[in-house]
């Protein structure tokens, strides 16, 4: 479960004298194909926002949080904002695998893929038949250990991970969150628009989302929180 934090505008109409507490309300949305989440608005009161009341609210059940960018959590609270580490590279191998799988170049395809927090793993079987070889570069080899058993006993393939490339090296193709200069074709994260973003969240998802919160940040904590599989099926046209 992670939680959505939105702040209320105050009526206007006060009384000068008169002290307003910090009212806090929390709703728990269902979704489809995943875990609900928890929006928790805030209307802040005359001394501001009660935020230990706020991480009362969200309690231990929340991995993270959503805010809008005008608001900034205070270092005192436990409360954490929520940070993609998943779906922006997981669009990016969805993105290379239909694209690749176009073509017959896959038999001679070198492919780099660029994954330094090893988050690719469960994935990496999408995009073994779109090349001959593989070169993933990690801080976190040991992670992908399994995943390298599971292709080679499924496809027959090995890939290669280690924690960099060679200077001399040149691939095909890269997927990556940043653009990489030793590949012809660049699947990098960097490349992708808001706006291209966005237009890949289905409706259903988009319309759960509050105004004023990122959506595309919204659609990956869906995936990597509330476990919404559909999410981790998109992919961009590049």
């Amino acid at each position: 479960m992670f939680d959505v934090i939105t702040i209320a505008e105050p009526a206007k109409k006060q009384k000068f004298f008169k002290k307003r507490k910090c009212k806090i309300e929390a709703l728990q949305t269902a979704v489809r194909g995943g875990a609900p989440f928890r929006l928790i608005s805030i209307t802040p009161g005359t001394k501001g926002i009660d935020w230990a009341q706020v991480a009362r609210c969200a309690g231990c059940a929340s991995q993270c949080v959503l805010l809008s960018n005008k608001t900034q959590l205070p270092e005192s609270t436990p409360l954490k904002l929520f940070a993609a580490d998943t779906l922006p590279l997981l669009i990016m191998l969805n993105t290379a695998s239909n694209m690749l799988s176009t073509d017959e170049a896959a038999k001679m395809r070198r492919l780099l893929i660029v994954d330094k927090v090893a988050v690719l793993p469960k994935y990496i079987d999408r995009i073994i038949l779109n090349a001959a070889k593989i070169k993933i570069i990690t801080d976190y080899p040991e992670k992908y250990y399994t995943a390298s058993q599971r292709v080679m006993e499924r496809f027959g393939a090995a890939i290669t991970v280690c924690s960099q490339t060679e200077e001399s090296e040149e691939f095909d193709a890269a997927i990556s969150l940043e653009a990489t200069e030793n590949a012809a074709l660049s699947f990098a994260f960097e490349r992708a628009t808001k706006e291209g973003l966005v237009n890949l969240i289905p409706d259903e998802y988009l319309r759960l989302c509050p105004h004023d919160i990122d959506k595309f940040d919204f659609a990956c904590a869906l995936f990597e929180c509330s476990g919404v599989r559909a999410i981790g099926e998109l992919w961009l046209d590049f």
